[in-house]
């Protein structure tokens, strides 16, 4: 029996653009998929454009999101579609959005690495934006570091911006994806949030595919294009630094990275040296003492600077 790729796609009031994106799955090269579209309660007429497509590939699923356990956005209808899939007992997992296009080869491409070496978590590839869908050629094309996606330290160079890993570039080893699911209090950086817990295990191997394999649409109504004032992204972020030092901290993964990064946001960000003091002291037997006396040198310069700050205005 041939692999299954299982295409998670959360939609909302997409009517006028999501055949597109349904016939680019269509299209793809590697025939071994199901696309499970989850709706986020619609009110044009979305459902009837999608149930015209299931009725013609029974690879095409429907649900409408169950909104008594999952909450209203993005992240509580990808979980429902992370639930779903893993009720059908996925192989391999492509979220995938509703007005965007695959490349043909899209699924061919990445689920081959996953095939050949099974110590390999995710595959990613390259993206590009778009606006009219006829421009697309669908050639293959490496766009080198417009869009870079290799690293030798996954952690820190996702961390700092450094690799481009969006929800839409991996293709996941289904076991991988499913142990996580998505912070539905998060309105901006749900992505990042998953990724940075997902990426503290320090044996998670990846394989980038220097192509690109899907498409970015941009346009007025697109999922993120509302989502990212000052406020919303501010609140965002500070909850992503608490939710992966608690993560790594449950779960006996934190290291002296990510513990001199949280310590930075607590000090500068939240413009707190005392909980920063006490957050050092409370993990001062997980680390050598240079590391320790490192950080609390840290900690001492920036609370002296602090200081200064203050005085000054």
């Amino acid at each position: 029996m041939n692999p299954l790729v299982t295409i998670i796609m959360a939609t909302y009031n997409r009517a006028h653009l999501i055949p597109e994106t349904l016939v680019s799955i269509q299209n793809q090269t590697y025939p071994h998929w199901e696309c499970l579209i989850v709706d986020d309660g619609s009110t044009d007429n979305t459902k009837e454009i999608v149930e015209q497509f299931c009725i013609k590939d029974s690879r095409f699923l429907y649900r409408l999101k169950d909104t008594t356990k999952y909450k209203k956005g993005l992240s509580g209808t990808r979980n429902f579609g992370l639930d779903w899939a893993e009720e059908r007992k996925a192989d391999y997992i492509q979220l995938f959005d509703d007005d965007d296009i695959m490349h043909p080869q899209k699924l061919e491409l990445q689920i081959k690495p996953l095939l050949e070496k099974s110590d390999i978590s995710f595959t990613i590839c390259q993206y590009k934006h778009f606006k009219p869908f006829i421009d697309l050629k669908f050639d293959l094309v490496d766009v080198g570091m417009d869009c870079n996606i290799s690293s030798q330290n996954l952690l820190k160079d996702f961390y700092h911006y450094k690799i481009l890993i969006n929800s839409l570039g991996p293709l996941w080893r289904a076991s991988t994806l499913l142990a996580f699911r998505f912070d539905e209090e998060l309105l901006y950086g749900e992505e990042r949030d998953l990724y940075l817990k997902i990426f503290l295990n320090s044996n998670i191997k990846f394989s980038p595919i220097n192509y690109v394999l899907f498409y970015y649409r941009k346009h007025e109504y697109s999922n993120t294009k509302n989502r990212y004032n000052a406020f919303v992204k501010n609140y965002s972020e500070q909850k992503i630094m608490e939710n992966w030092f608690r993560f790594a901290d449950e779960t006996n993964q934190l290291n002296i990275f990510l513990l001199s990064k949280y310590l930075l946001h607590v000090i500068i960000k939240q413009n707190q040296c005392k909980k920063g003091y006490e957050i050092l002291k409370q993990h001062k037997s997980k680390f050598n003492i240079i590391h320790y006396f490192n950080l609390l040198i840290l900690i001492k310069f920036l609370d002296i600077y602090l200081r200064i700050l203050k005085k000054a205005f």
